[in-house]
């Protein structure tokens, strides 16, 4: 170590150099993984900027409300990894108190809605929403209760606590002879909250009553009508695989739009609003594989300046390896004093450059480029002592004339 020591202290010129040549590169290095890396994490975070939105329709894309969802496909959708935040309800009619069926017209005059949670009912939110008990409590509720609609309330003159009959009458849709309206049964519910809203589309009707979806669930399986949403909506859970989740929404028979497509009630396509994302992902995707691709070459880049600089700086000491060389030094050992003052020269930049790279990079980051740039820069030194090495000492000391 004092004979490496002694060596830079003589050599103050050349050795500032390439310290001075190592922070740069450290630097530069940093600075390029930074930018590669700032990258991925916009790719890794761009699910959750820009979630993908799917809704079902019919298969020619005209219906995304007033359908109905098989209750299968229901079930395999709630159940799927591939599908998170679903959001889903069930439109129907009802009145108050029990009355005979010709009485339908007059009776029937409530839009009933039974929903798995708030963001199923467009329009609804916190602000405009008063509950006795919890948002998310009460959507996951199979209790009997229910959100009335402030006009409602003021009409019929009803209050929180309020048991009130409801009877429920569900739709059934048929291609070939349209929307029936069918009893389902009468339920003794209790008012918990109240609700200001405005429907988001003036062309929707908002619904008068909320009730949860599992109450709802309790109740077609007892009067064994099968369970179809006439609205289903949600997210993509992995975005980045929509490959994999595209393949198996088609395994579960959801099929994509057709405008051609006859017009039904059918909710069976699926309507996935990727077109935004998949662009940034490309975008981000193809950025990410250029600066991937560059590392070789940034690899070779440092290799062969360490290669020109070792060369330059052995070359202006050939005389002082030539005299080693005389003195009865092995070729082994010259090389290795030569090349551990590189590495010793390198460390120092290493400790500038890291000090400076650490105010924008991780500690991990950081060293990821020192270990990148040691490895090309000292194969770089280690072929130019090589090179050297295998000259005489004659031929050294005729050199340095």
């Amino acid at each position: 170590m004092y004979i490496i020591a002694r060596n830079i202290a003589r050599n103050k010129k050349k050795s500032l150099i390439a310290i001075l040549i190592c922070t740069f590169l450290v630097i530069a290095v940093n600075t390029y993984l930074g930018n590669m890396q700032s990258n991925r994490n916009q790719l890794m975070s761009l699910p959750e900027v820009m979630p993908v939105y799917c809704q079902i329709t019919n298969l020619n894309g005209s219906k995304s409300t007033g359908i109905w969802v098989d209750e299968a496909l229901t079930e395999s959708l709630i159940t799927s990894s591939q599908v998170k935040d679903a959001a889903y309800g069930i439109r129907m009619m009802g009145g108050i108190g029990d009355f005979p069926d010709e009485k339908w017209r007059e009776r029937l005059t409530l839009s009933v809605e039974g929903v798995n949670c708030m963001e199923a009912v467009p329009g609804l939110t916190q602000e405009n929403l008063e509950l006795n008990q919890g948002v998310d409590s009460f959507f996951q509720s199979s209790d009997a209760i229910c959100i009335v609609s402030s006009t409602l309330m003021k009409e019929q003159q009803w209050k929180r606590g309020q048991e009130i009959p409801l009877n429920l009458h569900y739709y059934d849709y048929d291609d070939e002879e349209g929307i029936h309206c069918y009893p389902l049964e009468i339920l003794n519910i209790t008012i918990v909250g109240e609700m200001d809203m405005v429907a988001e589309d003036v062309s929707a009707m908002s619904p008068d009553i909320l009730i949860p979806i599992g109450l709802l669930e309790e109740s077609y399986a007892r009067e064994h009508v099968p369970f179809q949403p006439s609205h289903f909506s949600f997210y993509v859970a992995d975005p980045l695989a929509l490959n994999d989740f595209k393949a198996e929404m088609k395994s579960l028979g959801l099929m994509e739009r057709n405008v051609m497509a006859k017009d039904s009630f059918e909710g069976c396509a699926l309507n996935v609003r990727d077109t935004v994302f998949v662009s940034m992902a490309d975008k981000l995707q193809k950025t990410i594989q250029i600066f991937e691709r560059f590392l070789g070459i940034i690899c070779l880049t440092i290799l062969g300046v360490a290669y020109i600089v070792s060369i330059l700086l052995t070359d202006s000491r050939v005389r002082e390896f030539a005299l080693m060389r005389a003195m009865g030094g092995s070729t082994v050992r010259c090389i290795v004093i030569f090349w551990a003052e590189q590495l010793c020269l390198i460390l120092m930049g290493f400790l500038i450059g890291d000090t400076v790279c650490l105010l924008f990079q991780s500690i991990n980051a950081v060293l990821l480029s020192d270990a990148m740039i040691l490895v090309s820069y000292m194969a770089g030194c280690t072929a130019a002592l090589l090179r050297t090495g295998k000259r005489s000492t004659m031929q050294l000391l005729f050199a340095t004339q």
